[in-house]
């Protein structure tokens, strides 16, 4: 299962002071971003260089290469070199990608390990599949997604595995005629 980064690029270059920002009052809302580009816009930001963070909050959406994001409050974590170390989406959260949607509660990025937990009653629907459990690990470089925190719920749709209906082949004639 192929997971592409959630969250692309968000090293943003983000000139902000601690004060809070309005969001922008165009349509940006449904704007395509260029090709590896992220596009967040949200009700308020607050952006602090000396604690290296960024909260938004309010109507958060993000906007990136085959993904599109819904939350409440996405807190983005820089290092000191102001590179992305690890993001906190909360509220409704709601990942689309091609072929795939995700909900959830929390959502955490670790840049550091390349994945993401999923908590609060998350959910993956991948084509006619699903997904469920308590927590939802997902590494994105090995391709690995681990369901863990209790019981587990999966879902193959019809395609997903042989049909029961389905006649068997014949068995190889042994006959040397």
């Amino acid at each position: 299962m192929k997971l592409p980064l959630l969250f692309p690029l968000l090293s943003l270059v983000l000139i902000a002071t601690a004060a809070p920002l309005p969001a922008q009052t165009d349509d940006s809302d449904s704007e395509t971003p260029p090709p590896g580009s992220t596009v967040i816009t949200s009700d308020i930001l607050h952006s602090d260089q000396t604690t290296h963070i960024s909260v938004f909050t309010g109507n958060v959406i993000v906007l990136g290469t085959n993904l599109k994001m819904t939350c409440q409050e996405m807190t983005v974590y820089f290092t000191n070199d102001n590179k992305v170390s690890r993001i906190v989406s909360t509220g409704d959260v709601v990942i689309t990608q091609p072929d795939r949607v995700t909900h959830c509660g929390h959502a955490e990025y670790f840049h550091d390990k390349d994945m993401f937990v999923l908590t609060d009653q998350p959910v993956i629907y991948d084509h006619q599949n699903s997904y469920s459990s308590p927590e939802i690990d997902i590494f994105r470089t090995s391709q690995k997604m681990i369901l863990t925190g209790g019981r587990t719920h999966v879902t193959l749709g019809p395609n997903s595995m042989s049909s029961p209906d389905a006649t068997p082949a014949p068995p190889p004639s042994t006959d040397n005629k």
